[in-house]
């Protein structure tokens, strides 16, 4: 419970402009972009500094009071909901560039600073940071490192850990450590870096990220392909896996996600299960890789095959990609979105999107599917309402068995959007009761008071 002594020793941290108790913000902060329930903190400070950051910190390991870190509050797990109340803390305002490296290719970034604007930064440079997540306008640094996100490169240049070469770090007492270096390589002491990458802000508060960067590509190319079935494009993204092509994306789109952002897109592609597949590099790679791609989507029963030949034609079509969650949401008034993220080996992605429409028939569900085909993480949108608490009970049911049959496949439960609240009950089925347990020690030896985001990541008995 927080007191006025708590709310004045916050003041006298951050002052008093950067603590508020309001109602308007406390309920702006209680939810993310997820179905779970809201929740409220008691009172939000906003740091604008590491100093500042570990002096709350260590304030509230003393009272015992929980802390939940806040970034963008996109996230679809629940990831920064306060659901313990106490303090949250909104880094968000620590959104400065601090130094741009650009002979190492590396950039310094405070944790607030927003992914599409770093990389409009970068561009005049040449340069980019690769991970593309769906939400890349209000992603920022800091919640990409705590869930380890990705998004639609991540089949050529990899997810956010690939990217991470030091992080300043306060812990749940308020110490302040320096984790990895640098230096392109090294072998010296334990990686507590990748430790932290993915953590979801439960082992301490980064705030400062030291990142490599890649070159801009030379020339850039999207083809669209559609299909007739969701299995010939499946196999064809099999195929151009298993044969070498190097995509910098390979999307899928089922029909009714395609129906759904030509409709809020202002779009006219053909409404069947479409691919969108981008290649960078020389001129000569691409057209290599494109007439590669082609006849393999045409091996598997492609309708059309179609090139994106403008710079305005790619921005629309990635545009409408990155909007699908919003353009099926859109689509149905009043909803809650169901969403899942299972992440399979590309040989059963097939098989996982046929596992979840034939679910949604089996259930009588709207169940949307796309996602990176090319790595094999499927997003499965479930349209539910609240007020039909039957129907909803069902969305939400259907989510965990498509969950749970991607674990039996061999697959993950979070390809990029973390565990945060709603996950939690499948983290014993992919991991073991060892393998979790062994994840609570290292949270009990970082944050013994649980203080750091309480309640996310482990299964209810083990909170």
């Amino acid at each position: 419970m927080i007191t006025d002594a708590d709310i004045r020793a916050l003041t006298e941290i951050v002052g008093d402009e950067n603590v508020s108790t309001r109602k308007a913000d406390l309920v702006a902060h209680s939810l993310d972009e997820s179905f779970a329930t809201p929740a409220e903190a008691e009172v939000i400070a906003w740091p604008s500094s590491t100093e500042q950051v570990a002096a709350v910190l260590r304030y509230a390991n003393e009272k015992c009071l929980p802390v939940a870190p806040w970034a963008g509050g996109s996230s679809l797990e629940g990831n920064p909901i306060p659901v313990r109340g106490g303090i949250l803390l909104a880094m968000y305002r620590m959104n400065q560039v601090l130094e741009i490296r650009e002979d190492d290719l590396q950039v310094v970034v405070q944790p607030g600073v927003v992914y599409a604007e770093l990389n409009k930064t970068l561009r005049r440079l040449g340069l980019f940071f690769p991970p593309a997540p769906g939400s890349s306008d209000v992603a920022t640094i800091g919640g990409m490192v705590a869930n380890n996100s990705s998004g639609m490169r991540a089949v050529r240049y990899g997810v956010t850990r690939d990217y991470i070469m030091k992080l300043k770090v306060v812990l749940a007492d308020g110490r302040i450590i320096d984790a990895g270096s640098a230096a392109k390589k090294s072998t010296s002491g334990y990686d507590l870096v990748r430790l932290f990458v993915g953590s979801e802000g439960t082992l301490g508060i980064v705030t400062e990220v030291t990142m490599k960067l890649a070159g801009l590509p030379e020339h850039v190319a999207v083809a669209v392909a559609a299909f007739g079935s969701l299995d010939d494009a499946s196999s064809a993204v099999f195929e151009a896996v298993r044969y070498g092509l190097e995509p910098s994306a390979i999307e899928i789109m089922d029909a009714a996600t395609v129906r759904a952002t030509n409709l809020q897109c202002g779009l006219s592609l053909q409404e069947v299960p479409t691919l969108f597949v981008e290649f960078h590099g020389s001129e000569a790679f691409i057209a290599d890789q494109m007439a590669y791609v082609r006849d393999i989507c045409q091996d598997n029963g492609c309708t059309s095959f179609e090139l994106a030949d403008t710079p305005e034609e790619r921005s629309k079509l990635w545009a409408a990609r990155r909007e699908a969650h919003d353009s099926i949401k859109l689509s149905f008034p009043g909803c809650t979105m169901v969403a899942g993220d299972v992440c399979v080996p590309v040989s059963q992605f097939a098989e996982m999107i046929r596992f979840s429409h034939e679910l949604g028939k089996e259930m009588d569900l709207h169940v949307h599917c796309f996602g990176h085909a090319g790595d094999g993480n499927l997003h499965s949108e479930i349209i539910g309402y609240r007020d039909d608490l039957e129907q909803f009970a069902r969305a939400q049911e259907a989510t965990a068995r498509i969950i749970d049959y991607g674990i039996d496949l061999g697959g993950t439960i979070a390809g990029e959007h973390g565990i945060g609240l709603l996950k939690r009950k499948f983290m014993v089925h992919e991991f073991g009761a060892e393998g979790v347990g062994l994840m609570r020690e290292i949270k009990s030896l970082f944050d013994p008071n649980n203080i750091l985001n309480p309640g996310k990541i482990f299964p209810d008995e083990m909170v």
